[in-house]
């Protein structure tokens, strides 16, 4: 049966001053029934309240200090709740919201002190404010309402040098302050160079072919290189390397199955280049481009243990994309590859 706004009220009713919980898996059997309601502030009380809030730390490994984070800098922000007792926050319901937003990337979450907490980045300069997102909560009663996030402002710098209009994805190799222009524009036309050069190397020695010139499956290749990356680096170098390694092999899988220019061009290039039908996973791709320009451009080293959870989003994103190349079901995907094997 349908919990109605009124019926909402007497069931919470002695939980006031109680602390919203976030939940890490799904609530009890009751909340499978109906589905979720969108309610008045005033019909749960005290109101339900959830608000991003950026973490304001000192730099740690790739998180960037926050009067220096620009376009792109993963940053730590925290999920705070606050309402009546018994009432729990879908954690994955939040990171999906997110996702159609291409401003935005979530790249990671844990809990700390019993808060949720998002690793996220974003791709706009200026005092930024997170869209508005409705988040599933489940209730006492078994009932599931969403309930609106909302956000504090992020302040973005922007990844241009003053006077600069050539659009980037990377930050400039060193502070502006104090360098002369001319040194910007030697240091700019250096890595055009080597971008070029290594775009044209990829061209002019592809792969080789398995079994005496038959083609290999982009899919099938792109899996086995992702799934060696299960085991994380014992090193920050040989974590900078495989993160980079992670981004080529989504390129060159975008290359070679979806005939996308993927390895010629930039990040921001290539997301509006995708067909219509993989649009979808343009911010999680995004998010992982992103993570791995960082440390094939800018030698940044991933963290311990970032690498294999890299990998494992990876797969979760080329198993996605390739079933939505293919015109089936992401669900039997698997399946349908190991009939055909």
């Amino acid at each position: 049966m349908r919990l109605t706004a009124r019926g909402i009220v007497p069931a919470l009713a002695g939980a006031l001053g109680g602390t919203l919980v976030v939940a890490l898996g799904a609530p009890s059997a009751g909340a499978q029934g109906p589905g979720p309601m969108l309610l008045d502030s005033t019909a749960v009380q005290p109101p339900i309240v959830i608000r991003i809030v950026p973490e304001n730390l000192r730099p740690v490994g790739d998180i960037a200090a926050p009067d220096d984070r620009t376009v792109g800098d993963p940053f730590w922000a925290t999920v705070r709740t606050t309402g009546p007792a018994g009432a729990y926050l879908l954690p994955q319901s939040l990171i999906d919201a997110y996702r159609p937003h291409a401003e935005l990337a979530v790249l990671d979450s844990d809990r700390r002190d019993g808060q949720l907490r998002l690793r996220l980045a974003l791709f706009r300069p200026g005092d930024v404010v997170l869209p508005t997102v409705n988040a599933r909560v489940a209730l006492n009663g078994g009932d599931t309402i969403l309930v609106p996030v909302t956000s504090d402002t992020v302040r973005v710098a922007s990844v241009l040098a003053p006077g600069d209009t050539l659009l980037a994805d990377i930050k400039p190799l060193w502070r502006p302050g104090g360098v002369p222009a001319w040194v910007w524009a030697l240091a700019a036309a250096a890595l055009a160079i080597a971008i070029a050069a290594w775009a044209w190397r990829r061209r002019r020695h592809p792969a080789p072919a398995a079994g005496g010139g038959a083609a290999l499956d982009p899919y099938d290749t792109a899996r086995r290189a992702l799934e060696a990356f299960s085991e994380d680096p014992p090193t920050s170098g040989r974590r900078t390397e495989a993160a980079a390694e992670i981004g080529d092999t989504l390129r060159s899988y975008l290359a070679d199955g979806w005939g996308v220019p993927a390895r010629e061009r930039t990040t921001l290039e290539l997301l509006p280049s995708l067909p219509p039908r993989g649009a979808a996973e343009r911010p999680s791709l995004a998010a992982l481009l992103s993570s791995a320009d960082l440390a094939k451009f800018a030698r940044v080293a991933p963290e311990p243990g970032v690498v294999p959870r890299l990998a494992e989003r990876g797969l979760t994103t080329l198993d996605r994309l390739e079933a939505l190349r293919l015109g089936g079901e992401e669900a039997t995907l698997p399946a349908v590859r190991e009939a055909a094997s």
